[in-house]
């Protein structure tokens, strides 16, 4: 039907699972190495395993692509150009990329190797997509929540490929924004070591279950849609997966791509059989086609279990004391484990049972099955078994062609060719006349073409040779196996690149305040703190900055800086204050410029916070997001707009903004590199992130940086609502709330933004950090920051005052409420 090519992209956390995929047909894996990788707990593969497997794909035709997809903190990075090197001279495909650091230093120091933008950058459409682009990425994997729609658009508005998750694992939270495992533990999932919270139970309402546990999605059905939209690559998840995983459904994804690219959506059918092996495999309650037609809802929810949940198997007939009778619903094999009770007590079949067939077992005392009880096969051994013979214990041999000639008084030659590269190899002797039993062709063939053992077979072999030759059999296997040595040879040096000119130069540490607010910070900016900058002047040096979501909360700040003159340096308004219909706007009492005016004159810098999650078109009803901040940039007069995504980034490249642009923290800055990249497109204003301690924020540098210091803290932003899931959607309104409680009676509560439409999942504890102003005072930050989201007047007021107490060394009393310090003195692994 059509010549476009897709690729099959295949997870690989270990060597085997790596030959399973290049064997079951993938043309790329994805594999991540001992260091940098966001799956620290897949068996990863050592620096000579990296190696050896960037040179096999390559003498297959085939791709690597290393995941380099985690943050780094200051004290890391600098081993990033060694580690690099050796994977980049032998010819490394593609680095998947998060942190901007990471990105800064490979674009810079490794031309030519082609930079794909991870999902955990959180690329939720076609801006953030033109951004990266410009930056020098080839491809980009886009958050997993966007439409078929949206992808549509990436692909008219840039030409980057585009590598979509097709198959495997969901997460509840949009990658990259996921702090929910890093607050409650330590694990980050930014730098590879979740340790997967979503899955646990959780109530709300009174209603214990797995709300935060989306099903694995499975788009074989969709193919022909998801290739129609525009994408390059199907990327299949499952690093953590065993090699019988990888490759059944690699393959199945190369069955039915092939099929739709050779037939079109005539002739596309998806089997129900294929279908009903990869639920035999892993499932988490059925599957969903993820977020490409379907924008969120309970049917993407594994709200039941979290993990395998098998198919149907046996269906209870009845029971007697320990004994139960089950009819089969499949055929069943030896070996094959059946689910008993939850994960407990399983029973694993002896013989062969045929469907319909009945089956008794014994089952534990305490065990009561009722009659129509289904009871599921969580493992098929005559599956894995299948899957084994066909995939992860084959080889895989490349078809070469071949030319042997021999000729009486000169070497014998053997020329192999494969991918473009020829390789000639002689006998050491010229070959001799026969004096008795001469060498037919026929033996020669049979000899030449016995490669087994070796990465080629013989598609092709011509053998021109004259009569009455002697030609040693020793000869004709020392030239077989030189000319195969050869060829693997060159063509792992057909990709091999140079070492990059240089070493890296150190990326000079931003220093100085860069203080945008126009109050006397006592520092000249550029310049490094003087030693003998005493305490007191630090804290006066340190003016509030203040995030408010609400009218209330902004009116409470200016009350407060009217009384405080100098206290609050800037604040942060969101979007939702101002916006919403051209109707909705003339009733609010006082205008965006007005409220810039009222702050000016109270000695404060106003400016715009927009949304954590930027998509085109996300606003309900008569507005548009792009139009509103454009409108509201234009007439508000705001002195900066603080961003948490790469589309808002390039939106306000295309609105020609020429005001400060500061960084909120989940635009991670972790290292000196990634200042570097927002420094070279002139933003050289950020936020602290949440996940560094006292330390590693000395080492980063903090003269640029505000640092939250109070406030609640987002561990989650989601496309899904719990609202929703528990069937309260408010439909339109914003800002209403559900309550999550996990199993040690913690209450996280969870807001949504409609007008954004998506919900942001809160800490059960606000961070404030008043307790460690000594300590903070002397990392020197640009400004303290105050995150406010539902807090009324009288909290606003009490939350600055303490703040305010507590940084200029006087006692603000005790605190009256339960906190967390975040990361500031444990920070992350």
């Amino acid at each position: 039907m059509t010549d476009r090519k897709i690729e099959i992209l295949a997870p690989a956390g270990s060597y085997a699972s790596f030959k399973a995929a290049l064997c079951a047909g993938a043309d790329a894996v994805y594999a991540g190495g001992s260091q940098f990788g966001a799956r620290a707990y897949a068996d990863n593969f050592t620096k000579e395993e990296l190696i050896a497997a960037i040179r096999e794909a390559h003498l297959h035709g085939r791709r690597l692509y290393l995941t380099v997809n985690t943050l780094l903190k200051d004290s890391e990075i600098s081993g990033l150009y060694e580690w690099l090197l050796p994977f980049y001279e032998c010819g490394l495909d593609a680095v998947i990329v998060q942190d901007t650091g990471v990105f800064e230093l490979v674009r810079t120091c490794f031309p030519g190797l082609d930079i794909h933008v991870s999902t955990q950058m959180s690329i939720a459409g076609a801006y953030g997509a033109k951004f990266m682009e410009s930056q020098g990425a080839t491809r980009v994997v886009p958050a997993r929540e966007l439409s078929l729609g949206e992808i549509r658009q990436i692909r008219r508005e840039t030409d980057l490929e585009i590598e979509c998750f097709v198959h495997g694992a969901l997460c509840y939270c949009y990658s990259g924004q996921c702090l929910l495992s890093s607050m409650i533990g330590g694990r980050s999932g930014n730098r590879g070591q979740c340790a997967q919270p979503c899955r646990l139970p959780y109530t709300v309402d009174g209603r214990k279950r797995h709300f935060l546990s989306p099903k694995d999605i499975c788009t074989l059905e969709i193919i022909p849609d998801l290739i129609e939209a525009g994408v390059d690559s199907f990327k299949i998840e499952g690093r953590m997966k065993k090699p019988e995983y990888v490759a059944a459904v690699t393959a199945m994804y190369r069955k039915y791509t092939d099929l739709f690219l050779k037939s079109g959506r005539e002739g596309y059918h998806v089997l129900p059989g294929d279908r009903d092996m990869l639920m035999d495999l892993y499932n988490r309650g059925g599957s969903s086609t993820g977020y490409y037609k379907t924008h969120n809802g309970p049917d993407m929810m594994a709200f039941d279990r979290p993990n395998h949940a098998g198919v149907p198997a046996l269906s209870v007939q009845s029971q007697k004391g320990r004994r139960v009778c089950a009819k089969a619903l499949r055929e069943l094999s030896p070996g094959d484990v059946i689910e008993i009770t939850g994960g407990k007590d399983n029973y694993t079949t002896g013989s062969r049972v045929g469907a319909g067939d009945e089956i008794s077992f014994l089952v534990q005392r305490e065990t009561r099955l009722k009659p129509g009880t289904i009871l599921p096969r969580i493992r098929s051994a005559s599956l894995i078994d299948r899957i084994q013979k066909t995939y992860t214990d084959a080889g895989l041999r490349r078809g070469i062609t071949g030319m042997f000639t021999a000729e009486k008084g000169s070497p014998a030659v053997l020329s192999v060719s494969c991918d473009g590269v020829t390789c000639n190899t002689f006998t050491e002797e010229p070959v001799q006349q026969a004096q008795s039993r001469p060498a037919d062709e026929a033996s020669v063939q049979n000899r030449l073409e016995k490669t087994g053992g070796t990465a080629f077979f013989f598609r092709k072999l011509e053998i021109n040779m004259e009569s009455d030759l002697f030609l040693p059999v020793g000869q004709l296997n020392l030239l077989r196996r030189d000319a195969l040595e050869k060829l693997e040879r060159s063509i792992a040096a057909k990709y091999e690149r140079p070492r990059p000119e240089g070493y890296p130069e150190e990326t000079e540490r931003q220093t100085g305040c860069g203080s945008k607010y126009g109050t006397g910070c006592g520092i000249e900016c550029g310049a490094e703190p003087s030693d003998d900058r005493t305490e007191s002047s630090a804290c006066d040096a340190m003016p509030l900055s203040v995030s408010v979501q609400t009218e209330e909360q902004l009116s409470a700040v200016l009350s407060f800086a009217e009384e405080n003159r100098g206290a609050v340096g800037r604040v942060h308004a969101d979007l939702s204050i101002f916006s919403g219909s051209a109707a909705e706007r003339e009733s609010k009492a006082v205008s965006a410029a007005d409220c810039v005016s009222a702050f000016h004159r109270a000695g404060v810098r106003l400016g715009l916070s927009l949304p954590h999650i930027f998509r085109q078109g996300a606003l309900r009803g008569s507005s548009d997001v792009r139009r509103t901040i454009e409108e509201l940039l234009k007439s508000g007069n705001f002195d900066h707009v603080l961003i948490r995504n790469y589309e808002e980034f390039q939106l306000l490249l295309e609105l020609k903004f020429d005001k400060t642009v500061i960084l909120d923290h989940n635009l991670y800055v972790f290292n000196r590199y990634a200042k570097a990249f927002w420094n070279r497109l002139g933003v050289t204003e950020f936020t602290a992130p949440l996940e560094l301690n006292a330390r590693e924020l000395e080492s980063l540098g903090l003269s640029d940086c505000e640092l939250a210091v109070s406030g609640p803290v987002p561990v989650m932003l989601s496309s899904q609502c719990l609202l929703r899931s528990t069937g309260r959607c408010t439909s339109g309104k914003k800002g209403h709330t559900a309550v999550l409680t996990d199993r040690f009676g913690n209450r996280y509560p969870s807001v949504s933004r409609c007008d954004s439409c998506y919900s942001i999942l809160y800490n059960y504890e606000p961070l404030y950090l008043g307790e460690e102003a000594e300590r903070i005072r002397m990392l020197f930050p640009a400004a303290l920051r105050a995150e406010f989201v539902s807090e009324d007047r009288s909290q606003v007021f009490s939350m600055l005052n303490r703040i305010k107490k507590a940084f200029r060394g006087e006692d603000p009393g005790d605190v009256p409420f339960p906190y967390t310090e975040g990361h500031f003195n444990r920070g992350v692994r």
